[in-house]
């Protein structure tokens, strides 16, 4: 089977949103305008990687890639930060950081100023020193300094979100524990400090008329742009109706859209059908409608709401691939960079990564 993996690019581009509408609004969120979104794909790019390595040990954390025979492996490394649109986004610093005790110190607010858009900040008040990361069972225990305490209440739950899905990037941690001086920490909002995970979710929203009784949570990725007008993808966790088909939910959230009260931008097409989804082995196959090959007169996929497609798909399921079906049919087309939709698509070794 022919895998690809594609390497996200963040370009630079005005973004138009979904902003100024009633809260109390149902209809489903728009797409761009269609001379819009055909400038934010002609600007987007990709190069072709390999997937990162599995460890091979559970408390040892991954070392930097490596050239893989005559693929490129994605350089850098994905840490997760605030943006002053309100979100914890994942970028990726042209820098090999080889664990979380060298990732963390980039999250020190003004520490990676100069490597991310204008806008982005560091989770971390100034000062905090990282004492150490211990490494167990898959869990990792970060020792803070006294300073890390001086961050804003109002923050913490996106700061702790920038830890624990930036530590969990490393090696086999699947939890993660906040310790300041040697000690477990207390939280100012009482939100539990040990034994965080991705499962917690980030960028929390509640999807309107949820019954949080018979609730689920799914992560999906939108777009956004930045004040030098660098675009990005965001994952938000919404949580959502308890359903049997996790994948298929994911994909009818991504059509509905983004919250209509958010700075978040949809590259999936607001009448987009989804027919079925179904996952086996690695591989989810989404059997979507022919809206998704009505991007340009080419009948060509949207690069963009592909990538959207991918990373929401793979962050839900175990899936590392995407095969895409229009109307029960495998498809010719092509997405807008050319890359053939009939091929299993993976996901992304990096998200938001400057070619380098």
């Amino acid at each position: 089977m022919n895998k690809k993996v594609c390497a996200v690019l963040i370009v630079p581009f005005l973004l138009v949103g979904c902003m100024g509408q009633d809260k109390d609004a149902v209809a489903p969120i728009d797409p761009p305008p269609a001379d819009v979104a055909k400038k934010m794909e002609q600007a987007s790019s990709a190069v072709t990687t390999t997937p990162p390595a599995d460890p091979k040990s559970e408390d040892k954390e991954n070392k930097s890639s490596q050239k893989t025979g005559d693929k490129k492996v994605v350089k850098g490394s994905e840490l997760y930060f605030l943006t002053d649109s309100g979100y914890v986004v994942p970028y990726t610093l042209s820098k090999e950081l080889k664990n979380s005790n060298e990732a963390l110190p980039y999250l020190v607010e003004d520490q990676a100023k100069s490597m991310v858009p204008k806008g982005f900040q560091g989770a971390l008040p100034k000062g905090t020193k990282i004492k150490g990361v211990q490494v167990k069972n898959g869990v990792a225990t970060v020792d803070f300094s006294k300073e890390f305490t001086k961050y804003d209440a109002k923050k913490e739950e996106h700061i702790f979100s920038a830890i624990t899905w930036t530590v969990t990037q490393f090696g086999n941690v699947k939890t993660v524990n906040l310790n300041v001086e040697g000690k477990p920490y207390t939280a100012k909002s009482k939100m539990k400090t040990q034994g965080l995970s991705r499962q917690d979710g980030i960028n929390l929203e509640i999807a309107r008329g949820v019954d949080m009784t018979q609730s689920m949570p799914v992560t999906l990725y939108f777009m956004a742009q930045s004040e030098d007008r660098t675009i990005y993808y965001v994952p938000v966790t919404r949580m959502i109706n308890r359903a049997d088909n996790r994948a298929k939910s994911v994909l009818q959230e991504l059509v509905r859209g983004p919250e209509l009260d958010s700075k978040l931008l949809s590259a999936v097409d607001s009448t987009l059908a989804v027919n079925n989804v179904a996952l086996k082995g690695d591989t989810v196959t989404a059997d979507l409608g022919e809206q998704l090959l009505q991007f340009s007169a080419e009948n060509k996929a949207s690069k963009n709401a592909i990538d959207m497609i991918v990373l929401s798909l793979t962050e839900n399921t175990a899936a590392k691939t995407v095969k895409f079906l229009v109307n029960g049919k495998d498809s010719t087309s092509t997405m807008t960079k050319g890359e053939k939709l009939s091929e299993p698509v993976s996901r992304p070794e990096k998200i938001n990564a400057i070619s380098m």
